[in-house]
């Protein structure tokens, strides 16, 4: 190489401006990952504003066509304390807490959850004609006698309705939406109706039952009290008097004593009769009201078989009985009732030991009392049986005063243990539809949309596989960028084009593509120590990737530097670079190669600059692949390297044909040209393979038409960069 190159060497590695493209260092990692996600926004925000705006507008879609449904509310309570506890048949302490209510409170709930209430309510509105409740088929109700109708109806109601507890309080709040705001109102305010009716209908029921027995037992005793009367009137004629002897004393105190205790003791059996008569056929809650204090874990168990019967039941509505979850939930309801049923056979069981423990006490005394009355008959004294006669009518007016008493407080009670429920608050008609929720929907609109729009992009970017940044290619193809040309007319890359701007006093505004030229040229330069690589082969992947453009911009640069430059077209299939200099092409490589011509011959001197000879391709071969591997080519290669500074060879694509790979053993070096945003990774790294599996030198990769507008340019160049490059104007 001559003192000209040896300055020009000097000269381009004293200039800052020209840097070997190398790896990012490892400590600007974080930096490179935050650009990229930056470039990804850049690049790919309109699919996101795109998909965003489709969510926005599906949200307004939903709000304009989705049927309006009203909501009506109201508000009942559920009094903690029994107002008719202090009339029960016997008085007990009330040892319930705060979480035996909380749990009696989870009942109630239930209760106005359950399927019966909702059929009544159903029934009771004539639900199964209102289309607004559910449509009718053809016009026609529907027929409440068919169970799968009824099904129906009922799910409908119950998915309608909504009941849920008011915090820590005993409010509980009832929901119901329709179409027709006034239904909403009417179901919510019967469903509370039939609720307090029930309350009401199996409290009196069960209280109203007890009263009957004592009614009847009341008109047994009534009779007897009438005997005795009249039984102490006749012995007070036979006697004449209304009085009894001194002497006569000891016997009356025994009996008057026997008596009293004869009529407690009546009245303590009655009593536990009574009670065992009452919970013998009612439902739990009056075991609980006549026994008194409520077992916890009974009312747990009963609550949590309320909750499986409705988990049970709309499980069935789903699946069936033969869904595993429903056979689980029916063995364990199963469980739960015969676990209740044992209690309360238990309670009474308690009862019934209580009554006869009562009976036998009675026994026992009426027993006493008839052998002292044995013992005073024995006498034969008519005064004894007359206080005999005053005393059983005494004891019979007693317990009549008693049981009257009780049957009169049991029909209080009645009336009182249905005042635990009070309505805070009726519903009324609601004004504004609570369904479809439109900011809700909006939101969600926009969410769902900027989520799925963000999505499509990352898709698309792992979709996208070419190659279009530094980065990528120095990670994907582990080689470094040597130049970036920027895309531009197709005119100003014809090299008389590049030579005119590229040598004016003033700087254009398309020196630029000089500019990017350099650098793989100062790379050229630097790749080898000692020496540059003598014989630089210009490849591509496949056609239409500028791979011809570069090769003669590259000889350009290199002939302005001073260097004797010789660019061979071996693209013998689709030769390029006569048409880019505008010279013939009736000698060339393949006139050399074939023996037609020697090289001295062939060569065409370019008349823009005369440092830069071109061989064209000449006439096309028949087998163009066998004359480049040929020993006729490797001379030629020889020759050129001893008469030239620089030989630029232009070869046809790798992947179509094997010209490239065979000339690659050739060369110095060679230079991978991919065209931007169209090299796709998969195919770029197979030309490298077979590059490399030939003895191909690789110095690096140079872009073509490169987008510096685009966000992975933009963001590294700088917006700014090229502008320093745009036209002056001399002052």
């Amino acid at each position: 190489m001559g003192l000209q190159e040896n300055q020009s060497l000097n000269s381009v590695a004293s200039n800052p401006e020209f840097v070997v493209s190398s790896a990012n260092p490892a400590g600007f990692a974080d930096d490179e990952q935050f650009s990229r996600i930056i470039q990804f926004l850049k690049k790919r925000w309109w699919v996101v504003a795109v998909a965003t705006v489709i969510g926005l507008i599906a949200g307004i879609l939903v709000n304009q066509f989705s049927p309006k449904s009203f909501t009506a509310e109201a508000n009942v309570e559920v009094q903690s304390a029994d107002i008719s506890s202090q009339f029960r048949l016997e008085q007990t302490q009330n040892t319930n807490d705060s979480g035996d209510f909380s749990q009696k409170l989870d009942s109630e709930i239930e209760i106005l959850r359950s399927r019966q209430l909702a059929l009544e309510t159903i029934k009771g509105l004539h639900l199964e004609d209102n289309p607004d409740f559910a449509p009718l088929s053809n016009g026609t109700p529907w027929d409440l006698s068919k169970p799968e109708v009824r099904q129906m109806l009922i799910a409908n109601f119950r998915s309608s309705v909504k009941v849920a507890r008011l915090g820590h309080t005993d409010i509980v709040q009832i929901y119901a939406s329709s179409r027709n705001p006034e239904l909403a109102s009417i179901m919510v305010n019967t469903l509370i109706d039939r609720y307090i009716e029930r309350s009401f209908r199996e409290n009196y029921a069960a209280t109203a039952k007890v009263s009957g027995w004592l009614d009847e037992k009341l008109n047994g005793l009534k009779t007897n009290l009438e005997k005795s009367q009249a039984h102490i009137l006749d012995l007070q004629k036979d006697i004449g008097v209304f009085g009894v002897e001194e002497g006569h004393s000891f016997v009356v105190a025994n009996l008057d004593e026997l008596n009293k205790q004869y009529a407690d003791a009546e009245v303590d059996r009655l009593l536990k009769e009574s009670r065992l008569q009452e919970i013998s056929s009612s439902s739990p809650e009056v075991i609980d009201a006549a026994i008194g204090p409520q077992d916890p874990a009974l009312m747990a168990a009963r609550q949590r078989l309320a909750q499986l019967e409705t988990d049970y039941a709309s499980l069935l509505e789903i699946y069936g009985p033969a869904y595993p979850r429903a056979k689980a939930m029916k063995s364990e309801i199963d469980d739960l009732k015969h676990q209740i049923e044992r209690e309360e056979k238990a309670q009474v069981l308690r009862v019934q030991k209580e009554y006869d423990a009562a009976a036998n006490n009675e026994a026992k005394i009426l027993n006493a009392l008839n052998r002292q009355e044995q013992d005073a008959d024995s006498k034969g004294e008519k005064a004894v049986e007359y206080e005999l006669a005053r005393r059983d009518y005494e004891t019979n007016r007693l317990l009549y005063d008693g049981l009257q008493q009780r049957l009169q407080e049991a029909g209080i009670m009645s009336g009182l243990r249905s005042t635990a429920i009070h309505v805070v608050d009726s519903a009324d008609v609601p004004v504004a539809p609570s369904r479809p929720r439109r900011t809700l929907n909006d939101a969600v609109g926009l969410a769902v949309g900027f989520a799925l729009g963000v999505g499509i992009a990352l898709l698309l970017e792992a979709l996208d596989t070419n190659l279009k940044t530094m980065s990528d290619i120095e990670q994907n193809l582990q080689l470094p960028l040597l130049a970036a040309i920027p895309a531009v007319d197709e005119e100003h890359l014809l090299p008389a084009k590049f030579k005119e701007h590229a040598m004016m006093p003033g700087t254009s505004s398309w020196s630029k593509v000089a500019e990017s030229v350099r650098p793989m040229r100062t790379s050229i330069l630097l790749s080898s120590p000692g020496s540059p690589p003598g014989v630089i082969m210009m490849v591509s992947t496949r056609p239409g990737e500028g791979k011809s453009a570069v090769a003669c911009l590259t000889a350009v640069t290199f002939g302005l530097n001073g260097s004797r430059v010789l660019i061979i077209d071996a693209d013998l299939r689709r030769p390029a670079i006569h048409v880019r200099f505008r010279v013939g092409k009736g000698l060339g490589l393949s006139s050399v190669l074939s023996g037609k011509a020697t090289l001295k011959d062939a060569v065409t001197e370019w008349p823009d600059l005369p440092n830069l000879h071109i061989l064209t391709s000449g006439p096309i071969p028949p087998l163009p692949s066998e004359l480049l591997g040929s020993k006729q080519m490797e001379d030629l290669l020889a020759q050129a390297r001893a008469e030239y500074d620089f030989v630029i060879i232009d070869t046809p694509p790798v992947l179509p044909v094997t010209d490239a790979s065979v000339l690659g053993r050739l060369v110095d070096a060679a230079i991978l040209i991919v065209r931007y945003n169209a090299a796709q990774k998969q195919v770029v790294r197979r030309c490298i393979d077979l590059l490399e599996r030939s003895g191909t030198r690789l110095l690096g990769v140079a872009v073509n038409a490169v987008d510096f507008a685009a966000p992975e340019y933009s963001d590294y160049y700088g917006r700014k960069y090229y502008e320093y490059y745009s036209e002056k104007r001399p002052d």
